[in-house]
């Protein structure tokens, strides 16, 4: 790392990283962890003095050789180093302009402070937000979950979101889905939820499609085009999250899916390719738990729905989590948690345990076939 170009780079302290100095001591704090630099002789004050986006690495090191000659050029360029590996500093040249437009600038400043945390210095925090921007997903369901999956896209700053959802807004939906008001009752949920997501942020295209699924030829059809699929519908119930299993192995993206039972809220991901299916899923609980297999039957053979019980915390909370999860997808940044896992939280405790996992079943005639 440390040629020409690097040598070049003029850094800076990002602002997510108070610098604290004391007598023989320098600490950086962020994050609920604070870094602590042994400085009997002022080395690391001076350094972190220079750090200012004006100077460039070269010429810290020649004034701190200049002012420490007790110090080498390796030792000051591994300190800079480690400061860079800890995510400390960032580049100063770099500029948003060159990348985002001004709305995304000004709208998504605080994305992208955040992203920052997370880069090294060779890297561009203005270009993650853009992989944001550039992104279509599409979602089934704007629901209690989908409606606020929708709202997080749209404050993230997601450039397309595809919807499919023919029901109307009940009385009962409103302790929950947060799209819709009391004066929105009887009336279609797409077309309230595209004129709501437009007036919170006109950058986002929402398209909707107002039909019931009936086959996976449906899915196919309307998310030809995404980058990922979020299923938060919930009707009809195991048949719906076939199709959509065939469909997203046929297309061959990711699957982002979320639901509530009674008092725990669950989240899941499944990567074509990299992870089993939801039949190679299900093929696995019908060979480690056969009763488990015979109610998930029965349930398919009545087409249960069950009348939900859902409150807005725990569904805010699991709404929030499956975000996170495509957040990461999207940009790389963090490690997923929930890739051929069944993630659950408690309500009671409000613990997040993995519930299952499952793995590729050799012969799936699912993703097997449509690998």
């Amino acid at each position: 790392m440390k040629n020409y170009r690097w040598m070049e780079i003029s850094p800076k302290i990002k602002k997510a990283y108070p610098v604290v100095f004391t007598e023989g001591k320098v600490y950086v704090g962020g994050f609920g962890k604070i870094t602590e630099y042994d400085d009997q002789y002022g080395f690391v004050k001076s350094i972190f003095e220079m750090i200012d986006g004006v100077n460039s690495i070269s010429e810290i090191t020649e004034k701190m050789l200049y002012k420490h000659n007790a110090l080498t050029k390796g030792d000051i360029l591994e300190f800079i180093n480690d400061l860079n590996e800890e995510g400390f500093i960032e580049d100063n040249a770099l500029i948003g302009s060159d990348v985002l437009d001004d709305y995304e600038m000004s709208r998504y400043h605080r994305n992208i402070n955040f992203f920052s945390s997370f880069l090294k210095l060779d890297q561009n925090k203005f270009s993650i937000q853009k992989k944001i921007s550039d992104s279509r997903i599409g979602i089934l369901g704007l629901g209690g979950l989908g409606s606020h999956i929708v709202y997080d896209l749209a404050g993230l700053g997601v450039g397309k979101i595809k919807a499919i959802e023919f029901d109307q807004v009940e009385l009962s939906n409103l302790n929950r889905q947060i799209l819709y008001n009391f004066n929105d009752v009887g009336k279609d949920k797409a077309e309230l939820a595209k004129k709501r997501i437009n007036e919170f942020n006109p950058k986002v295209d929402f398209e909707y499609k107002k039909i019931m699924v009936s086959s996976s030829q449906d899915i196919e059809d309307f998310f030809h085009d995404v980058d990922l699929l979020i299923l938060v519908a919930d009707r009809p119930k195991t048949k719906l999250a076939n199709w959509v299993n065939e469909a997203i192995c046929k297309l061959g993206i990711p699957l982002f899916c979320a639901g509530l039972e009674a008092q725990r809220a669950m989240h899941y991901t499944v990567i074509p390719g990299q992870t089993g299916c939801i039949a190679c899923w299900r093929k696995q609980v019908e060979m480690d738990s056969p009763v488990s297999d015979l109610i998930l039957k029965k349930k398919t053979e009545l087409n249960l729905v069950g009348d939900n019980t859902a409150i807005v915390p725990l569904v805010s909370t699991i709404t929030g989590f499956i975000c996170v999860e495509i957040v990461k997808y999207l940009t790389g940044i963090g490690q997923m948690q929930s890739v051929g896992k069944l993630i659950s939280i408690d309500f009671n405790t409000m613990k997040v345990v993995e519930a299952e996992t499952w793995s590729k079943q050799n012969g799936c005639e699912v993703c097997g076939k449509n690998g």
